[in-house]
């Protein structure tokens, strides 16, 4: 997985635009078989400098969700001006790939460790969702930081199991650092 996210930033800086599969020359082929939803976190200076994923498999491989994830990250999350050549230099990423999901209540949430757990709330509208990847923050220490984590995300004073559906998730996680 290293190997494509690695070879995306290598094209991206070179030619300004996405590499085909074909132009990454994927070596492991169970990349090109496997389907995962996955997300890509770039980390500059130890913070966190864009991120993108999904929570439904939404290409026909893990290859082309790395891709889409990584282009993503480097130039559409809202939060940051996409990266300079300058800083992909110096960037670490880690891929999480969803393992487990499992469907909880607003009071299971405090039972979460948020170093093994992250945490989906979809509004039940689904205009909004927000994610918070296990392990992502160490400000995290108890399944209660999850809330006001959720609540700036969602950009709502408050959660509800009436209002929100909640998911516990595990990832497999693969960085560079």
């Amino acid at each position: 997985m290293k190997e494509i996210i690695s070879g995306v930033l290598d094209m991206y800086f070179k030619k300004m635009r996405e590499p085909s599969l074909e132009e990454l020359e994927i070596k492991d082929t169970s990349l090109l078989e496997e389907k995962w939803c996955c997300f890509v976190t770039f980390y500059l200076n130890g913070e966190i400098r864009g991120s993108a994923g999904n929570i439904k498999e939404i290409h026909d491989s893990l290859a082309k969700e790395l891709i889409s994830n990584t282009m993503q990250a480097l130039t559409g999350d809202k939060r940051f001006t996409p990266l300079t050549v300058v800083e992909a230099e110096k960037i670490q990423f880690r891929i999480d790939k969803i393992s487990d999901r499992n469907m909880i209540n607003l009071v299971d949430i405090k039972d979460l460790d948020p170093v093994k757990n992250g945490i989906i709330a979809i509004h039940r509208d689904y205009d909004k969702l927000a994610v918070v990847l296990p392990n992502m923050s160490p400000k995290l220490l108890t399944g209660d930081d999850f809330i006001p984590v959720l609540q700036n995300k969602l950009e709502q004073k408050e959660i509800s199991d009436k209002k929100h559906i909640f998911y516990s998730i595990e990832t497999l996680v693969e960085s560079n650092y």
